[in-house]
């Protein structure tokens, strides 16, 4: 679930976390990736089926996001527990903090439909 502040709803184990993806988290996710971390996130041209994203990258975002409303318990372990228990988690939270944008989820990404 999305609010209109770009907070990003989810729940692990049974409990509810909120998520918000901004300017600090990606100004730190640029300092420690690089200025073309979102980029590095998206499938190259003529990427292959077995394309992942840097998956530290993926954790470090969702960590991150998790700081602003969760810093007493946000860990890399919870970061994997809201993953395996939320299917497009990047997606969801790349929408939320860019509601004007498509979300990009990497790696999983439909083909366009051909026209009839």
């Amino acid at each position: 679930m999305t609010d209109p502040r770009g907070i990003h709803t989810v729940t692990a184990g049974g409990e509810s976390y909120r998520l918000h993806l901004g300017m600090s988290v990606l100004a730190d996710l640029q300092a420690r990736h690089g200025q073309d971390v979102l980029q590095r996130l998206e499938p190259p041209p003529g990427a292959g089926p077995a394309w992942m994203p840097d998956l530290q990258i993926v954790v470090d975002l969702i960590l991150g996001a998790l700081m602003r409303h969760h810093a007493d318990v946000a860990d890399r372990y919870l970061v994997d527990d809201i993953i395996a228990e939320n299917a497009g988690i990047f997606g969801d939270v790349m929408a939320a903090a860019f509601p004007d944008q498509k979300a990009a989820q990497p790696g999983n990404a439909k083909r366009p439909k051909r026209a009839a």
